[in-house]
């Protein structure tokens, strides 16, 4: 590791005259030392081993956790910087794993291949010595072998090989060392290409399979596979590089040669066998050998190498070249090679059970190879074939997501065989065995599944024929993947077991594409055959296994009835022959037999099938019959009575049936226009004998044992034969119908009392039978005209009796107690039926006596019964059964469409009469019933269902009327009514309490009622008039349903009578409708109209339903648009979709909106729309994407209109629809940072400022739903803001490969799109987000805020990184809760509490700091200052001016806290912004250092105060000499000002911490005292006197001061004036000074600190005469010395003496006379006798200022000549002595300050600068104006 720094650091050289090493020649270096590492890490020696791997993790790993460096540097700069140049190194350890001599061949041989420089350049780097030698010399090459590096062991190898693999997996731009755009970029890719392939071959010897080198090797060679083919699909993309691609191309096949070459021997069977005896180490190393070559299969044939002429992917690797003039195009001739599909086959069906998912994996890939060459030749040919292709032959995707993804075959692949597809035949007849052989059943799962698949995806494309028949095989298949992805193929999945309907019935597409390619008859001759054709390995239908067969004869029947076959054959009877009898012959093998579940579903396939074809083709009728076949119809109809299948006896049952039927199968007569007799048909056709049969059955199902099996059969049989017989006497054809044979009449005997039973066992208690009963009498009474037929009178009594007991039944399963909806269902079909068919039999009397139901009454009392349902309890469990009754009841209506009625009425009563009700016709009793009683009835769950019945009889009588049958009874009265119709759907639809079905019931019945209007020849503007006020077109705005009285009543008077024949009583203050009632209705209304379509509104409304119940089989051409709207609809659903693309600007945000209302039933009914208009997931996502900039400025406006309910939808539906949007997206353009509205060009700011107004008005809405989708729209924006400024999030992958002048173009438009999302957002959201009245949308924002500071760069925010400190340092106070601060307050004045106030002050205030410098305000804050260091110097020195406004603005000391903290962290890392040119009375570092003396002055709390004390000394050093030095001033005589009446501790505090801070953290302002010396005259004087401030606080502060500047001073030598040894002695004069200030004072702790002070300079011998004063050969440094000790202890003993004299007594006077007296006996000594020279004093300096003089005869004196002792001095003497000892020490200091001007006290915000002014020299003048002598 210390290598490794050494080289990586080691850019200076010591010998190169301090040059710095080239980039080049230091990331060779970092290559040579990491490569030594990872060989080392291969050594014997365990201990290099260890050391080499630990130094080498340690080195891989010195970037981990360094986000900040990582966030500069891309990832390429990274590999860079850990590995130096990582191609050389990747050559050099290739290098020394194949040998020098193996090497240098490579090189020469790809050098032939490269002519510029630096191709070449790139080809020799290395890291060793490199050779150049002359190949045409002998000697020089034994020379080169001699020196050539041989190759390292096969350990060191594996280490290597791995090494380098890794290279290629973590850095994809290892290739990338060029520009892309030039040929020869590829140079290192074929390099390192080359080189592993030739490691490949070396290390792969006999005997070496299971070597960790081989390992490497192959790990290696999958790594570079990959690398290599994204590089191939770049250059696929580019044009002028086909050298390049041939180069790649050439590596890649041979790397598929390899990988084949290893995987071969396990294809055969035989790469096992190696294993054997072989330890679990080596097994373990095959294994992944192997794994590594599956992954270079999947690699290759997922890329574009796939499409490749030469088609070395399916031939192993083996490549063909053809020459030019061939006639042969594309892929003809390389599609024909399956030997690497041979190769996987045999892998999967022989691998070790944990590989053969890989194998399997392989074997996938190589199939989607195939489908993308079949798709591309496919389309290449339809291009020729219609002129649209050149001649180029390759088709390469152009998409730049995975190739592979989908390798669906496209719809149009599927299209009949051409000639130009005719030429890949070849593919399909060598896959043909191969794929048989693979789906054997002993072959293992993952073969048969792959057979399965290729099957499906690829031969079916080739050779249906075969694809088919081996689909079918494959069907039955035991595995249930298998088996369910050859049914899905088939087309068969879902309608297996299922009926058929052939008007219903809908293949898939894949089947329908199948079975378009070939016909039946052809499969017939394939899948069936005959023995003869039989081809060995290729089982037919009858070898097949019982699930396949079944399979096969579903898949059978569709083809028989595709639209190929059916319609395209001339004939195809041959082939439904043999269709139906391998049908008869499985009926005929199980016969008998006691069946398993799979062969009972085969029997209810080939029931299904059989009858299919017996109901269509008439030969099939015709065979049945036949006495020559194997299963005829009578053995038809015993298993339609004994088989053990309920599916298999009901489908027997229809094909007895359709036999009896079909009259003429049972005619003799050869001209079939001849009329047949009846008798004769019942003694041939066995219909009476299978009647009876059935009776006799049907009565045992009332006795006490009986076999359920039967009984069922027998229903279903007998009542075919009751409807064949009843239809065939109704029809009126039979010469005998006439006549009442013996025969005929015990035919109906027996069919009467069929239908007894059947009405008997409705209510049975086995439900099986007693719906079989209820599904025979539907048979029975069926019929296929328009009009039922005439009831004949033989059954008057078993039906009235029926009826009877279906009435009872129907109450039965309706009541609570037995509610069963399935039972009602069959029961509510049958009532239909039975009521329809009875209409003719209306008030008749049964001609037994003995009968007492009488077949009128039953009826009416069956349709109540029907009525009863509505609402019931069975309603309660199935609401589908009101839908049920509708369509009985339409049965029963229109059973006699043309029929005359005596008692008809055209005027109904207005209340319900229950006896007109039945003395009307069926159709008027139905809807009188309905609208009179169902629809207004008080209890919701009946009206609910009323909305099914009415749309049932509405949709009858529109399809009726389509049908051309408008003079049919039913029809007529409902078109009378139709407004009746309308205005109880609309009065349904608006129902607070209704249901999905029955709204949308409503919303198709309305739709009905305009198809009904329009056939009928209305235009239908009246009704839709009508409609669209009820949704909302009104004068008023809204809805009709809603008007007040008021208003309705206006707008009628207004319409002048014009509507007075509409009644009136549904609009007009209804009651309980809301505005959301008709929400979703009112929004396709108002769309309609936008579109000026008002039609369109129905087809929306049909749009707009989703209930399961339409998609029904049943149900679904019943109450599809075309049934409903006839020629009145608009188009389809897929037309209406189209139509209405163009519109969808418009349309798109109101149904967004009205998706997401508030009110539930509206979203439900929009969600609807919004999926049938747009096909819903990524179709609705593009439709949005296509109108997305006119969605999102309409819901924008919605947003913040005025009702509420808009407002919450547009919320919602903006917060879906922004997700992952880009800027580009949005509108694109460049910042605006405010919108003032008038915009024309609406860019992507603008939009971003719209979408968080919105945001924020939301979150602050007056209703709480709009707040909840507020709060979620918040969260979107605040997520698609973040996003937007994120760089990073919108690189892409793709981008590897581009130039590099693309990938710069790229990178660039990405940045400056974070740049212009971060500036626009930030800015907005520090104007007006953080400033929102509501905390939710301030939270928002702040959230918004730190998300964006956490992902953007320095230049993004370097536009407003000013404004952003400010915004944040501003929320750190002012988004603290209030509660905090009334806390703290309360917390310091509670007296009950222990402790002191301010100490629970501070503790609070320090907590609440910590918690706002801990939060994320904070963090985001310091990220802000961490990114100061990378902007520009304009951009840092604004933040000064920034830091000043907070601390005289912020609301709380947290903001000035971390103001105070910001200022100290650019103070250390950003000094020069705080240095600004120009004069400092417009200086802001000026003004900031003034702002933190006041704010830390006024500051209550001390954590704060430190904080702000701390930042001025940081600040103090960068700010300018003269405001420091006044800024000082100002601090000491604040100090001095503060004590006594003035007494202010916290100002006495914060001026000594001030100027503490300055001399701490500011020493280099010291040395500069301007031109009076402040520091020396003022400063620390004050300092000295400060020391015995009886604060120990402040004492302490103020020691610091003197200790630090005492230093300084000390150290500067600045003391031309002075003299003296110690601080004190050169500081005398000016301590001297302070002192006589202090003591003269009106602070009595000024004078209590001078005392003090003076004390101690008279104990510390300064103020006595020098120690050598006495000697008499002194310098006149020592006289000047003597002289100023003199004159400080003169003028110092006098005022002590002045003091003394003084009368009064106070503290501290004690310490005068203690230092007087010090002084006076220090000086006594020497003090001079009056009369007596000084010369001749010993040598005494001649002085005027001896502090004592020796007089003997002045005995009155106190000072010379004053005689003080003797005079009387009085109190008022002394009190004015000592006012003018004040005045005169107050003007002594007046003119020594620096600065005396006018300071307005804490008022930061009228300040100004401190002006020096020049020295005056006043100190000295006064003093010597003291001199006394």
């Amino acid at each position: 590791s210390e290598k490794v720094e050494n080289e990586c650091s080691s850019q200076y050289n010591p010998t190169d005259n301090g040059a710095l090493l080239s980039s080049k020649e230091r990331a060779m270096g970092i290559s040579r030392t990491v490569a030594l590492m990872v060989l080392l890490t291969g050594d014997s020696d365990p201990d290099v081993k260890s050391k080499a791997e630990s130094y080498l993790r340690a080195h891989m790993d010195s970037y981990r956790g360094k986000d900040a460096e990582k966030s500069e540097v891309d990832e390429s700069s990274l590999h860079d910087a850990l590995l130096g140049n990582s191609a050389a190194m990747a050559q050099s350890l290739l290098t020394l794993v194949i040998g020098g001599v193996a090497s240098i061949s490579v090189t020469n041989r790809l050098m032939s291949q490269y002519k510029l420089e630096r191709s070449v350049d790139t080809l020799k780097l290395g890291l060793s010595v490199s050779y150049h030698v002359d190949n045409t010399m002998e000697t020089h090459q034994k020379a080169l072998l001699s020196c050539c590096r041989k190759k390292v062991d096969e350990f060191t190898s594996a280490k290597a090989l791995k090494f380098v693999a890794k290279m290629l997996e973590e850095n994809p731009k290892l290739f990338h060392l060029c520009d892309l755009q030039i040929d020869e970029s590829d140079v290192a890719a074929v390099s390192i290409g080359s080189l592993t392939l030739s490691a490949f071959g070396d290390l792969r010897q006999p005997g070496s399979s299971g070597s960790a080198a081989v390992e490497s090797v192959a790990s290696l060679l999958n790594a570079l596979c990959l690398r290599l083919t994204m590089f191939y699909d770049a250059r696929m993309k580019q044009s002028g590089v086909e050298t390049s691609r041939a180069r790649i191309r050439q590596i890649l096949a041979k790397s598929m040669v390899q990988a084949s070459a290893v995987l071969a021997p396990m294809s055969s069977g035989h790469g096992g066998s190696s294993t054997l005896g072989s330890s679990a180490k080596t097994a373990n190393t095959q294994l992944d050998i192997r794994d590594h070559c599956y992954g270079v299969v999947c690699t290759l044939a997922r890329s574009t190498f796939c499409l490749d002429e030469r088609g070395a992917l399916y031939d192993c690797g083996n490549s063909r070249s053809f020459p030019e003039n061939t006639n042969q195009t594309h892929f003809n001739r390389t599609l024909k090679s399956i030997s690497t599909a041979s190769m996987l086959f045999g892998c999967v069906a022989n691998e070790v059970e944990m590989l053969r998912p890989r194998a399997t994996s392989a074997l996938d890939a190589l199939l989607s190879a195939y489908v993308r060459v079949v798709t591309s030749t496919s389309e290449n040919a339809r291009r020729i074939d219609d002129g649209k292709s050149n001649t180029k032959t390759e088709s390469i995707p152009t998409t730049s997501t995975n190739p592979w993804a989908d390798i669906r075959i496209n719809d149009a692949v599927v299209d009949k065989k051409n000639d130009n597809t005719k030429e890949i035949d070849g593919l399909s007849r060598s896959l043909a065995p191969l794929l048989w052989t693979s789906s054997r059943r002993s072959q293992p799962k993952s073969s048969r599944l792959a057979a399965v698949r290729w099957s499906n995806e690829l031969l079916i494309h080739l050779d249906a024929k075969n694809a088919i028949h081996l689909l079918c095989f494959l069907s039955g298949d035991d595995d249930a993947t298998v088996s369910m992805i050859a049914k899905k193929a088939l087309g068969v999945e879902s309608s297996l077991g299922d009926d058929v309907t052939f008007n219903e019935t809908e293949w898939s597409n894949s089947s329908e594409a199948i079975l378009s390619s070939v016909t039946f008859t052809e499969l017939m001759e394939t899948i069936v055959g005959r023995e003869a054709e039989v081809i060995p390995g290729r089982p037919k239908f009858a070898e097949f296994v019982v699930p396949a067969k079944a399979a096969t004869c579903r898949f059978m029947l569709q083809s028989l009835f595709s639209e190929g076959s059916f319609y395209g054959q001339e004939s195809c009877a041959s082939a439904v022959d043999d269709y139906v009898m391998a049908i008869l012959g499985t009926f005929a093998d199980y016969q008998g037999r006691s069946l398993s579940r799979e062969e009972s579903d085969l029997l209810d396939e080939c029931s299904i099938c059989l009858e299919s074809c017996v109901s269509t083709f008439r030969e099939t009728r015709v065979a049945l019959t036949s006495s020559e076949i194997c299963y005829g119809f009578n053995d038809i109809a015993g298993q339609a009575v004994s088989s053990s299948s309920s599916k298999t006896r009901r489908h027997l049952s229809r094909i007895m049936g359709c036999l009896y039927e079909d009259h003429c199968l049972w005619n003799d007569a050869s001209d079939l226009s001849e009329k047949f007799s009846i008798s004769q048909w019942l003694e041939k056709s066995g219909l009476i004998k299978n009647a009876e049969m059935c009776r006799e059955i049907l009565e045992k199902a009332f006795e006490s044992s009986f076999v359920a099996c039967e009984v069922h059969g027998a229903a279903f049989l007998g009542s075919s034969c009751l409807r064949a017989f009843r239809l065939g006497d109704a029809n009126g054809t039979a010469e005998d119908s006439h006549d009442v044979s013996p025969t005929i009449t015990k035919c109906w005997s027996v069919c009467s009392r069929i239908v007894n039973l059947l009405g008997k066992g409705l209510m049975h208690a086995d439900e099986v039978i007693g719906n079989a009963c209820a599904q025979g009498l539907v048979i029975s009474f069926s019929y296929d005209g328009h009009d039922a037929p005439i009831l004949n009178p033989f059954l008057y009594e078993g039906f009235a009796l029926a009826l009877n007991e279906l009435n009872s039944a129907l109450k039965k399963f309706n009541s609570i107690d037995h509610a069963d909806p399935t039972r009602a269902s069959t029961l509510i079909r049958a009532a239909g039926v039975l009521l329809a068919a009875s209409t003719s039999g209306a008030g008749s009397r049964s001609n037994t006596e003995d009968v007492s139901v009488d077949l009128g009454p039953a009826r009416l009392q069956c349709t109540e019964a029907l009525f009863s349902i509505l609402g019931g309890a069975a309603y309660r469990k199935d609401e589908e059964l009101s839908l049920a009754v509708g369509e009985a009841l339409a049965a029963y209506a229109d059973a006699f469409g043309n029929a005359k009625w005596s008692n008809e009425s055209e005027i109904w009563p207005d209340d319900y009469d229950e006896v007109f009700a039945f003395d009307l016709p069926p159709h008027q009793h139905v809807l009188y019933t309905l609208f009179q009683r169902e629809v207004t009835h008080t209890n919701p769950l009946k009206r609910n269902a009323s909305a099914a019945v009415l749309l049932a009889l509405v949709a009858h009588a529109s399809r009726q009327a389509n049908l051309g049958r408008m003079d049919r009874a039913m029809v007529k009265q409902v078109s009378k009514n139709i407004n009746l119709f309308q205005n109880s759907f609309i009065k349904l639809l608006s129902d607070p309490k209704s249901k999905q079905l029955s709204r949308e019931s409503c919303c198709r019945g309305l739709a009905a009622c305009r198809g009904l209007a329009h056939t009928l020849g209305d235009d239908g503007g009246i009704l839709n008039e009508r409609l669209l006020k009820a949704f909302g077109q009104t004068t008023y705005g809204g809805s009709a349903m809603i008007e007040t009285e008021s208003q309705a009543r206006e707008r009628r008077n207004e319409r002048d009578g014009a509507d007075a024949d509409f009644p009136e009583t549904e609009i007009g203050g209804a009651a309980g409708i809301t505005e959301s009632a008709l929400g979703a209705f009112r929004e396709m209304a108002a769309a309609a109209i936008s579109l000026g379509r008002p039609d369109t509104v129905y087809s929306l409304l049909i749009l707009s339903t989703s209930h399961s119940a339409w998609l029904a089989p049943r149900n679904r051409d019943k109450y599809n648009e075309r049934s409903l709207l006839g020629n009145a609809r608009a188009e389809n659903s897929v037309s209406v979709r189209n139509a209405l693309r163009p519109h969808l600007g418009k349309l798109v945000p109101r149904l967004l909106r009205a998706c997401n209302d508030p009110n539930k039933h509206t979203r439900e009914q929009m969600n609807s729309l919004w999926v049938a208009l747009t096909g819903g997931g990524a179709e609705s996502r593009a439709v949005i994407t296509q109108n997305f900039l006119s969605t999102i400025d309409a819901l924008i406006q919605d947003a913040v209109c005025s009702s509420w309910r808009a407002r919450a939808g547009a919320c919602s539906a903006i917060s879906d629809i922004i997700v992952g949007r880009s800027w580009d997206e949005l509108g694109g353009g460049g910042v605006v940072v405010d919108d003032d509205g008038e915009k024309m060009n609406t860019t992507a700011s603008i939009r971003l400022i719209r979408l968080w107004r919105s945001a924020l008005r939301a979150l602050d809405d007056v209703r709480l739903v709009v707040r909840e989708r507020g709060e979620v729209l918040g969260r979107s924006l605040r997520a698609l803001t973040i996003r937007l400024c994120d760089p990073s999030v919108l690189i892409s992958s793709d981008d590897t490969f581009l130039s590099d002048s693309d990938q710069m173009k790229k990178d660039r438009e990405i940045e400056v799109q974070a740049e212009y999302a971060a500036a626009v957002s930030l800015g907005w959201l520090v104007k007006y987000g953080l400033n929102a009245p509501c905390p939710e949308a301030t939270g928002i924002c702040i959230s918004c805020l730190l998300g964006i500071v956490d992902v953007s760069k320095p230049t993004t925010l370097q536009p407003v990184l000013a404004e952003l400190c400010y915004a944040l340092l501003m929320a750190m106070s002012g988004l603290e809760p209030a509660a905090l601060n009334y806390l703290q307050v309360r917390a310091a004045g509670d007296s009950n509490s222990g402790g002191s106030g301010n100490d629970r002050y501070d503790n609070l205030e320090r907590i609440r700091i910590q918690a706002a410098m801990s939060g994320p305000i904070a963090t985001a804050l310091n990220k802000c200052l961490e990114m100061v260091k990378h902007v520009d110097l304009e951009t840092q020195q604004k933040l000064v001016p920034v830091f000043d406004s907070s601390l005289r603005t912020g609301a709380g000391f947290a903001t000035r806290a971390a103001t105070a903290d910001a200022v100290s962290n650019l103070s250390n890392s950003c000094p020069s912004a705080f240095r600004f040119k120009g004069i400092s009375s417009v200086n802001p570092t000026v003004r900031l250092l003034r702002a933190l003396y006041y704010a830390s002055e006024r500051e209550r709390g001390i954590t704060a105060k430190d904080k702000m004390t701390h930042a001025l000394g940081n600040l103090a050093a960068l700010a300018p000499g003269s405001s420091v030095r006044q800024l000082v001033i100002k601090a000491c005589k604040r100090y001095c000002e503060s004590s006594g009446s003035n007494n202010d501790p916290s100002a006495r505090k914060a001026a000594a911490a001030t100027v503490r801070a300055i001399v701490v953290r500011s020493s280099n302002q010291l040395y500069d005292g301007g031109p009076n010396d402040i520091w020396r005259k003022k400063v620390l004087p004050v300092a000295f006197l400060g020391r015995h401030d009886e604060d120990t606080k402040v004492s302490t502060l103020w020691k610091d001061v003197w200790d630090e500047g005492g230093s300084i001073m000390s150290s500067s030598g600045r003391n031309d004036d002075t003299y003296g040894i110690t601080l004190q002695e050169n500081l005398l004069p000016f301590l001297e000074m302070a002192i006589i200030s202090a003591l003269r004072d009106m602070s009595w702790a000024r004078r209590r600190h001078a005392c003090s002070a003076l004390l101690e300079l008279s104990n510390s011998n300064i103020l006595a005469p020098t120690s050598r004063s006495i000697i008499g050969d002194e310098d006149e440094n020592d006289h000047d010395r003597f002289l100023q000790r003199a004159k400080s202890s003169s003028v110092l003993l006098r005022e002590c003496t002045r003091i003394i004299a003084r009368p009064r007594v106070w503290v501290g006077k004690a310490d005068t006379i203690k230092a007087g007296s010090i002084i006076a006996g220090k000086w006594c000594s020497i003090a001079p006798a009056k009369g007596t020279s000084i010369d001749s004093l010993h040598g005494y300096y001649h002085t005027e200022w001896f502090p004592i003089v020796l007089k003997i005869d002045s005995y009155d004196d106190l000072f010379d000549g004053d005689g003080w002792f003797a005079l009387n001095h009085s109190e008022a003497d002394y009190l004015q002595d000592a006012d003018c000892d004040v005045d005169e020490v107050k003007q002594l200091v007046a003119n020594d300050d620096e600065y005396n001007g006018d300071e307005s006290g804490l008022n930061l915000t009228d300040e100004n600068e401190f002006e020096e002014e020049p020295d005056s020299g006043a100190t000295f003048v006064k003093l010597s104006s003291m001199n006394t002598g």
